[in-house]
């Protein structure tokens, strides 16, 4: 390890396609809490997310609506000689929400409101809940339109397949099988539901929250109809908030996206 990375956190996150939107949805959750720290990014294939968590003796922390391991980004490690935290050694963090709690308490930077205790079980149950939430919405909606990484679009849709590789009535999955046509009664129906849960379950809470930036990653970088809907969801309230997040992600690394 060079002298220089003793002080700076290292941050793992998928790489989707540069020239659109650089970074997944959940990792982008994590860059905003980072922007005022120095750290650099280690950028991961679709395809690699699980070998890399594996590697870095990280088991995954989200499961597949069948119990299954589902591994995902953002992992970052923080310096012991930044966070001298309760162990020796680095901090290795694979949850955005528990990277958030960590560079809270032992980084001075304040995220969530009161510190201890309730503020953050609070933040925590929400933050369970949008995962829900955009598991039943989001994800169905804007997975097929992820821009992926031109250089390893074919093996990032292989990985995706093989997590889901039949459909419902037992026939094998094609990539197309994912889509919601945009225009379609289906995809009109799951929109509406989708604009309902949001302004019904989210708008209320913790402005600023994980949950926040989770839309952000989704909406903004995969969603195609978000230039057409930033303005009219929640009365505009999302496209305002999210467009507060362009300015809280680091620059240095490029890292702003050309598709907003």
């Amino acid at each position: 390890m060079d002298a220089s990375d003793e002080t700076i956190i290292t941050l793992y996150n998928i790489i989707l396609d540069p020239a659109a939107w650089p970074t997944g949805p959940n990792p982008w959750k994590a860059r905003p809490q980072t922007y005022l720290i120095p750290y650099r990014t280690i950028w991961v294939p679709l395809s690699e997310v699980g070998a890399t968590r594996n590697f870095l003796g990280l088991p995954a922390v989200r499961k597949h609506q069948d119990g299954s391991p589902f591994p995902t980004l953002p992992i970052v490690r923080v310096p012991y000689v930044l966070h001298r935290g309760d162990e020796k050694g680095d901090a290795l963090l694979g949850d955005s929400f528990d990277i958030a709690v960590h560079l809270s308490k032992y980084m001075d930077l304040k995220l969530f409101p009161g510190e201890e205790g309730g503020p953050v079980a609070m933040h925590r149950a929400f933050n369970s809940f949008v995962d829900q939430l955009f598991s039943q919405y989001g994800v169905p909606l804007a997975g097929f339109y992820m821009p992926l990484d031109p250089r390893t679009a074919e093996s990032n849709k292989a990985v995706i397949l093989q997590r889901f590789p039949e459909k419902e009535d037992g026939t094998a999955r094609k990539w197309e099988d994912f889509e919601v046509p945009p225009g379609s009664a289906l995809r009109a129906k799951m929109l509406a539901e989708f604009e309902g849960a949001l302004d019904e379950k989210l708008a209320p809470c913790f402005p600023g929250s994980g949950g926040d930036r989770l839309d952000d990653g989704f909406m903004r970088g995969c969603l195609p109809e978000w230039e057409e809907l930033r303005d009219k969801w929640s009365g505009g309230r999302l496209g305002r908030l999210l467009d507060g997040f362009k300015e809280k992600v680091d620059r240095r690394e490029g890292v702003v996206p050309a598709r907003h």
